[in-house]
């Protein structure tokens, strides 16, 4: 009787302990398929940004990470990477792994970007998270080839907005311009640090073109512990800024 006893309140504080503690659940997001992008050149990207279901209720919005180039490459090319720059293949060789869909054991981390100094666009006047919304929709990518021409982005074709270079660099040249444009301080290798153009992979010697490389990942928020959680990247492109001479 007291064994049969014993086995109950075993029983009972086991299950008890089960249900406080429970199962982790892993949270993660889908990522956007490599077909959904399809690119003109360097020159535009359009992306059919499809809805995150609503499982994944802890969504939060889409972003896009960049990096621009300095290069004595020209081409309308966007797979020419080693030719515009070493640094830019090395980039992609590194993110490659955690781009593929097939390669389910690599997750993206919070530092996964910036570790290779690429750094959030944003978008003149408005937060990225009120452009590219959980709901998704065709975000189209635009960089001119006139001269002084001025990047730009829309959703599902309505308001166009100009794309920025990050907020968080420090004192980025040309000061007070933060439009992605290719200007003699952008490519002066002096300003390609930490402390000026952290945003800039520089190469020594007279530089006449600059290119951009983006990722898109969506974002959300871990609803344990509240820290950010991304999905997988997906490549969009590599775009040529315009020049300004």
């Amino acid at each position: 009787m007291i064994r049969h006893k014993y086995l109950n309140c075993l029983f009972i504080c086991l299950c008890a302990g089960y249900i406080s503690c429970g199962v982790d659940e892993y949270y993660y997001l889908p990522q956007i398929p490599e077909g959904s992008i399809s690119r003109d050149l360097n020159t535009e990207a359009v992306i059919v940004i499809p809805p995150i279901p609503d499982q994944y209720y802890y969504a939060n919005f889409y972003t896009i990470y960049y990096r621009i180039y300095v290069s004595n490459h020209l081409t309308t090319s966007v797979s020419e990477l080693a030719q515009i720059s070493p640094a830019l293949l090395s980039d992609y060789n590194l993110f490659f792994p955690i781009t593929n869909p097939a390669n389910t054991t690599a997750i993206t981390m919070a530092n996964t970007f910036s570790n290779r100094n690429y750094f959030r666009l944003e978008f003149e006047g408005t937060s990225i998270a009120n452009v590219l919304p959980p709901g998704g929709g065709t975000l189209r990518i635009q960089f001119p080839t006139a001269q002084w021409g001025i990047p730009v982005v829309s959703l599902n074709d309505g308001q166009q907005f100009r794309i920025i270079r990050s907020s968080e660099l420090s004192s980025p040249e040309p000061r007070g311009d933060l439009l992605f444009r290719n200007t003699p301080e952008l490519r002066d290798n002096a300003n390609a640090n930490a402390n000026t153009n952290a945003d800039v992979a520089g190469r020594a010697g007279i530089m006449q073109y600059a290119y951009v490389s983006m990722y898109i990942v969506a974002v959300g928020t871990d609803p344990a512990n509240f820290s950010a959680i991304y999905s997988k990247p997906t490549h969009i492109s590599v775009f040529k800024l315009p020049d300004t001479h």
